[in-house]
């Protein structure tokens, strides 16, 4: 059937059209092994590195494009994908492949008084649809997690590199093709306006769930306007709790770290709660350190009489997610009243504890209300890729289905399976 694509009308319609070529895909999806969806996603990875000069080229136009149009140039550095940065993120692919599958794993198996045996079974979710405002690299990364899910994947990319994320999508095309799986399985959505997302996040019956990645604003609009579930990736204002008795050094390392390694990125460190006994010498190291990397620290009354030279914090920079070289600083005198500060002001993403306790930090692990809690560790670590899911289609701030990274484990769901040889009820 051909569709048109004038207008709001035909936008809405190319959206359901693809929704349900996905809903097809999806099917054929299930019935492959788990073996054949990594070797599509090796088949994406081969012909990423193919051509990655073209995905380069392609990227280069978005960006010129980009900077044409005023965006900030920080915004328009993010955006890049060069050759090098293509031929990782193959090497990323390759690791995905290599992961076991979750799918059609038994779990909870037992077996009644009655006979039958009872279990479930891991398998996967539909349909899912990504809009988000990010890098390339989610292109892929996300087309990967589903494939090798079963779930069909359809990707609505922001504008600024539409010609990347449409060069992409034609390389999936090419290796599903070549594994002898659907093409829709992973559809890249290039159409304009916001028709486009308004049609995928009322494509109930269709699309399975949404995952919406990129500012406040986007994941709250598209929470706001969906009929279809929703797992959402809130602000990240990640702390770093320098606890009594902390080593100083240590402490000053895995703020810099988490501040200053990728401050553009939603676990990078933007505040610092230190307690009052470790202060005095803690944030002298710690002014140093940041101001030798060009971070602009602000600071409560108390943060600023052990370092002068720290700007006033206002009640806003608490809760600010700064995505800059910017960190704000709370000095408190008890472990509790750190605690009530990070659940207070944070997003409830990562947050880390610096201390030598073992019992201080197993209170700080129960009472901060937090997707990922660390202890004597950078926040940077609140990654996929670390944490062995070889990547991470977004980080849940939701505390239902899904909270944290998210890799292949959470794009399943379950069915209960009961096996019997005659038992009946009545």
């Amino acid at each position: 059937m051909s569709v048109g694509t004038d207008g709001p009308r035909g936008h809405m319609e190319m959206v359901w059209q693809m929704a349900l070529a996905g809903r097809e895909a999806q099917a054929a999806l299930a019935e492959a092994s788990p073996g054949r969806l990594a070797q599509a996603v090796r088949f994406a990875a081969g012909e990423l590195r193919a051509r990655s000069d073209g995905v380069a080229r392609a990227n280069a136009e978005d960006l010129e494009a980009a900077a044409d149009s005023g965006l900030p140039p920080a915004l328009v550095s993010r955006l890049g994908f060069d050759r090098q940065k293509a031929l990782r993120r193959a090497d990323v692919l390759d690791e995905i492949a290599a992961i076991p599958s979750p799918l059609w794993r038994s779990d909870v198996v037992r077996t009644l008084d009655n006979g039958l045996r009872a279990g479930k079974l891991r398998c996967p979710m539909g349909v899912i649809a990504m809009v988000y405002e990010a890098r390339p690299h989610v292109t892929l990364n996300a087309g990967a997690l589903c494939l090798r899910t079963a779930n069909a994947a359809i990707l609505k990319g922001g504008s600024e590199v539409a010609r990347t994320n449409e060069f992409l999508g034609h390389l999936w095309h090419r290796a599903l093709d070549r594994a002898g799986l659907p093409t829709a399985a992973v559809q890249v959505m290039n159409l304009p306006g916001r028709e486009a997302v308004e049609g995928l996040v009322s494509a109930a019956g269709y699309v399975d769930l949404i995952i919406p990645r990129g500012g406040k604003a986007l994941i709250e609009a598209v929470s706001r306007a969906a009929t279809v579930p929703v797992i959402k990736h809130f602000a990240g204002n990640c702390h770093v709790y320098v606890d009594r008795d902390a080593d100083i050094n240590r402490a000053v390392d895995i703020c810099v770290d988490g501040k200053t390694l990728m401050p553009e990125v939603c676990n990078a460190t933007e505040s610092v709660v230190v307690a009052e006994q470790s202060a005095s010498d803690f944030m002298p190291a710690l002014c140093t350190a940041m101001a030798s990397r060009g971070v602009e620290v602000r600071g409560c009354p108390q943060a600023r009489e052990h370092c002068p030279a720290v700007a006033a914090a206002s009640e806003e920079d608490f809760a600010a997610e700064y995505l800059d070289l910017i960190l704000s600083v709370k000095v408190v005198e008890t472990l509790d009243e750190a605690i009530e500060h990070i659940n207070r002001y944070g997003s409830h993403h990562t947050d880390s504890i610096v201390s030598p306790s073992q019992q201080r930090i197993a209170r700080f692990v129960r009472a901060v209300d937090s997707a990922v809690v660390l202890s004597n560790a950078s926040t940077m670590f609140c990654d996929g890729n670390t944490l062995g899911m070889g990547a991470e289609i977004g980080i849940s701030t939701d505390k239902l289905h899904a909270r944290g990274p998210m890799g292949m484990e959470e794009l399943t769901t379950c069915k209960w399976v009961i096996s019997g040889d005659g038992q009946v009820m009545g």
